[in-house]
C-alpha cells in the first residue's frame, strides 16, 4: 500500500463519504487498515484506524497530478 494520499472515508450509519488523508497503513489478519485522519459529520477531527474497504482514493484529474488542478 502506498504512503499519504487524499480518500473518500465510508463510515458505518453515515449517510455521506467523508473526506480524509491517510497517514499510515498496517496488515491485520482481518486485512488492509489505513490510520485516517477525517472530519465527521459534527464537526468533530477524527484519526483512526479504517479498514481499507471503507475507503475510495480521491480521483485526481489526468495530467494535473493533484487534486487541485
Amino acid at each position: 500500500m502506498g504512503g499519504l494520499r487524499h480518500v473518500w472515508v465510508r463510515r458505518p450509519f453515515t449517510p455521506t463519504e467523508l473526506p480524509g488523508l491517510v497517514l499510515d497503513w498496517r496488515q491485520h489478519p482481518d486485512g488492509w487498515f489505513a490510520l485516517v485522519t477525517y472530519v465527521e459529520t459534527r464537526g468533530r477531527v477524527l484519526t483512526e484506524w479504517v479498514p481499507a474497504d471503507q475507503l475510495r482514493p480521491l480521483a485526481v484529474r489526468p495530467g494535473t497530478g493533484s487534486a487541485y488542478g
